[in-house]
């Protein structure tokens, strides 16, 4: 299912076209689920970073529903926690969702975003449930290049 989820959202935003030809690559990182207590590691070697629209990061979340209020992404470079986000699922009664964190001039939803560019991808992501049932989410990056 978040397999499938991914696609659509890969596919929505091949359809985009930018102003200035850009090379763009969804990098699959990461599965938060009871398993790995929805926390992960990101090695990270490619100089790549979320720096300007359209980067962002995608979070894939299957809940249960009714959500309760927002779930927290959490986001620690060595000993700091330099990110955190809190994200508002829309209520449209569907087990999945789908939020994408941009820079704050990018497009955004589920309330959250980039306060600080360039944000490395690397780093320790855990995710704070808060009361709603999570059965799993994905994480994502989405990285442009300018040619």
């Amino acid at each position: 299912m978040f397999r499938a989820l991914v696609g659509v959202a890969a596919l929505a935003l091949a359809g985009c076209s930018a102003a200035a030809p850009q090379r763009c690559q969804r990098y699959d990182v990461a599965s938060l689920n009871p398993e790995n207590g929805f926390a992960t590691s990101v090695a990270w070697d490619a100089t790549l970073t979320v720096a300007a629209p359209p980067d962002h990061i995608e979070v894939a979340l299957f809940v249960v529903r009714p959500v309760r209020g927002p779930i927290e992404l959490v986001h620690v470079l060595g000993d700091r926690e330099v990110d955190h986000w809190s994200l508002l699922l829309p209520d449209r009664g569907q087990s999945s969702a789908l939020c994408w964190i941009a820079p704050h001039d990018g497009v955004s939803n589920c309330g959250a975003s980039l306060q600080e560019v360039p944000a490395v991808p690397a780093g320790y992501y855990y995710l704070r449930p808060n009361g709603n049932t999570v059965l799993e989410a994905g994480l994502a990056f989405y990285l442009c290049r300018q040619p």
